[in-house]
Protein backbone atom coordinates (compact mmCIF):
# COMPACT_ATOMS: atom_id res chain seq x y z
CA UNK A 1 0.00 0.00 0.00
CA UNK A 2 2.49 2.55 0.75
CA UNK A 3 4.19 2.02 -2.55
CA UNK A 4 0.74 3.14 -4.66
CA UNK A 5 -0.31 5.84 -1.28
CA UNK A 6 0.78 9.20 0.41
CA UNK A 7 1.38 10.34 3.62
CA UNK A 8 -1.80 12.83 4.48
CA UNK A 9 -0.31 13.51 7.65
CA UNK A 10 2.32 13.59 10.25
CA UNK A 11 2.52 13.74 14.07
CA UNK A 12 5.28 12.79 15.78
CA UNK A 13 6.74 13.34 19.22
CA UNK A 14 10.33 13.55 20.20
CA UNK A 15 11.15 12.23 23.62
CA UNK A 16 14.64 11.94 25.30
CA UNK A 17 15.59 10.96 28.39
CA UNK A 18 11.93 11.06 29.31
CA UNK A 19 11.41 14.45 28.55
CA UNK A 20 8.87 15.67 25.14
CA UNK A 21 11.54 17.85 23.53
CA UNK A 22 9.80 18.57 20.12
CA UNK A 23 6.59 17.66 18.03
CA UNK A 24 5.25 17.49 14.81
CA UNK A 25 1.62 17.67 13.81
CA UNK A 26 1.08 18.62 9.96
CA UNK A 27 -1.37 17.52 6.87
CA UNK A 28 0.01 17.26 4.17
CA UNK A 29 -0.79 17.79 0.45
CA UNK A 30 -0.38 13.78 -0.29
CA UNK A 31 0.04 15.02 -4.03
CA UNK A 32 -3.43 12.84 -4.87
CA UNK A 33 -6.96 12.75 -4.21
CA UNK A 34 -7.72 11.87 -0.79
CA UNK A 35 -10.08 8.93 -0.58
CA UNK A 36 -13.27 8.93 0.59
CA UNK A 37 -13.02 6.06 3.25
CA UNK A 38 -9.71 7.73 4.32
CA UNK A 39 -11.93 11.32 4.94
CA UNK A 40 -14.32 8.86 6.91
CA UNK A 41 -11.43 7.39 8.88
CA UNK A 42 -9.86 10.48 9.63
CA UNK A 43 -12.04 13.70 8.98
CA UNK A 44 -9.49 15.01 6.87
CA UNK A 45 -11.12 16.19 3.75
CA UNK A 46 -9.47 17.10 0.20
CA UNK A 47 -9.82 20.81 0.91
CA UNK A 48 -7.76 20.69 3.99
CA UNK A 49 -4.94 19.07 1.96
CA UNK A 50 -4.58 22.37 -0.64
CA UNK A 51 -1.90 24.66 -0.24
CA UNK A 52 -0.33 21.97 2.80
CA UNK A 53 3.32 21.40 2.37
CA UNK A 54 4.46 17.93 0.62
CA UNK A 55 6.13 15.64 2.47
CA UNK A 56 9.72 16.59 0.62
CA UNK A 57 8.95 20.28 1.90
CA UNK A 58 9.32 18.46 5.48
CA UNK A 59 12.44 16.44 4.72
CA UNK A 60 14.68 19.11 7.11
CA UNK A 61 12.05 18.91 10.22
CA UNK A 62 12.27 15.28 9.88
CA UNK A 63 15.78 14.96 9.60
CA UNK A 64 16.01 17.21 12.72
CA UNK A 65 13.53 15.48 14.64
CA UNK A 66 14.20 11.68 13.95
CA UNK A 67 18.00 11.76 13.89
CA UNK A 68 18.72 9.16 16.38
CA UNK A 69 15.82 8.21 17.25
CA UNK A 70 13.71 4.98 17.30
CA UNK A 71 10.62 4.92 15.48
CA UNK A 72 7.79 4.31 17.55
CA UNK A 73 4.42 3.28 15.79
CA UNK A 74 1.46 0.97 16.44
CA UNK A 75 1.65 -1.49 13.83
CA UNK A 76 5.60 0.11 12.97
CA UNK A 77 5.78 -2.02 9.95
CA UNK A 78 2.92 -0.06 8.19
CA UNK A 79 3.85 3.59 9.37
CA UNK A 80 7.38 2.53 8.58
CA UNK A 81 7.06 1.29 5.43
CA UNK A 82 5.16 5.07 4.59
CA UNK A 83 8.26 6.87 5.53
CA UNK A 84 10.52 4.40 3.59
CA UNK A 85 8.83 5.10 0.62
CA UNK A 86 8.83 8.66 0.61
CA UNK A 87 11.91 9.47 1.40
CA UNK A 88 12.79 6.87 -1.45
CA UNK A 89 10.49 8.66 -4.43
CA UNK A 90 12.40 11.45 -2.59
CA UNK A 91 15.96 10.16 -3.86
CA UNK A 92 16.77 9.23 -0.05
CA UNK A 93 17.40 6.36 1.79
CA UNK A 94 15.26 5.97 5.15
CA UNK A 95 16.81 3.41 7.85
CA UNK A 96 15.97 3.47 11.40
CA UNK A 97 15.80 1.77 14.15
CA UNK A 98 12.11 0.98 14.98
CA UNK A 99 9.87 -0.70 17.83
CA UNK A 100 5.84 -1.69 17.38
CA UNK A 101 3.58 -0.80 20.28
CA UNK A 102 1.47 -3.74 19.46
CA UNK A 103 4.57 -6.32 20.03
CA UNK A 104 5.23 -4.12 23.41
CA UNK A 105 1.57 -4.27 24.22
CA UNK A 106 1.73 -8.35 23.77
CA UNK A 107 4.39 -8.75 26.04
CA UNK A 108 3.21 -6.81 28.86
CA UNK A 109 -0.01 -7.78 28.62
CA UNK A 110 -0.08 -11.27 27.72
CA UNK A 111 -3.42 -11.92 28.94
CA UNK A 112 -5.27 -9.61 26.91
CA UNK A 113 -6.89 -11.10 23.74
CA UNK A 114 -6.85 -7.43 21.47
CA UNK A 115 -3.40 -5.67 21.29
CA UNK A 116 -5.02 -2.78 18.92
CA UNK A 117 -4.90 0.79 19.35
CA UNK A 118 -8.54 1.45 20.42
CA UNK A 119 -8.05 -1.97 22.91
CA UNK A 120 -4.79 -0.21 24.43
CA UNK A 121 -6.94 2.88 24.63
CA UNK A 122 -9.64 1.34 26.32
CA UNK A 123 -7.87 -0.58 28.43
CA UNK A 124 -5.87 2.28 29.90
CA UNK A 125 -8.67 4.73 29.89
CA UNK A 126 -6.26 6.92 27.90
CA UNK A 127 -8.57 10.23 26.58
CA UNK A 128 -8.51 10.86 22.41
CA UNK A 129 -9.51 14.00 21.09
CA UNK A 130 -9.43 12.73 17.16
CA UNK A 131 -8.59 8.97 17.05
CA UNK A 132 -7.02 7.99 13.57
CA UNK A 133 -5.67 11.52 13.63
CA UNK A 134 -1.84 10.96 13.27
CA UNK A 135 -0.65 13.36 16.35
CA UNK A 136 -3.19 12.09 18.59
CA UNK A 137 -2.60 8.42 17.93
CA UNK A 138 0.81 9.70 18.78
CA UNK A 139 0.22 11.32 22.09
CA UNK A 140 -1.82 7.45 22.96
CA UNK A 141 1.37 5.76 22.11
CA UNK A 142 3.56 8.03 24.32
CA UNK A 143 1.79 7.84 27.34
CA UNK A 144 1.30 4.25 27.27
CA UNK A 145 5.16 3.80 26.78
CA UNK A 146 5.65 6.29 29.68
CA UNK A 147 3.16 4.74 31.89
CA UNK A 148 4.39 1.57 31.71
CA UNK A 149 8.14 2.27 32.18
CA UNK A 150 6.48 4.31 35.46
CA UNK A 151 4.50 1.27 36.46
CA UNK A 152 7.49 -1.13 36.12
CA UNK A 153 10.32 1.22 36.55
CA UNK A 154 13.07 1.01 34.09
CA UNK A 155 15.26 -1.76 35.54
CA UNK A 156 12.56 -3.90 34.03
CA UNK A 157 10.75 -1.73 31.15
CA UNK A 158 13.96 -0.71 29.33
CA UNK A 159 15.64 -4.25 28.67
CA UNK A 160 11.83 -5.52 27.27
CA UNK A 161 11.57 -2.46 25.63
CA UNK A 162 14.81 -2.99 23.66
CA UNK A 163 14.36 -6.58 22.96
CA UNK A 164 11.58 -5.03 21.04
CA UNK A 165 13.48 -2.56 18.64
CA UNK A 166 14.37 -4.08 15.39
CA UNK A 167 17.38 -2.28 13.36
CA UNK A 168 17.10 -2.33 9.71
Amino acid sequence: MAYSSRILEIGAIRVEDGRVVDTVSQVLNPEEPVPGWITNLTGIEQAETDGQPMFVDLLSRLDKLLNGAVFVAHNVSFDYGFFREEFRRAGLPFAMPHMCTVRLSRALYPQERSHRLDSVIARHGYDVARRHRAYDDAEVLYKFYHDNLERLGAEHFYPLANQLVRYV
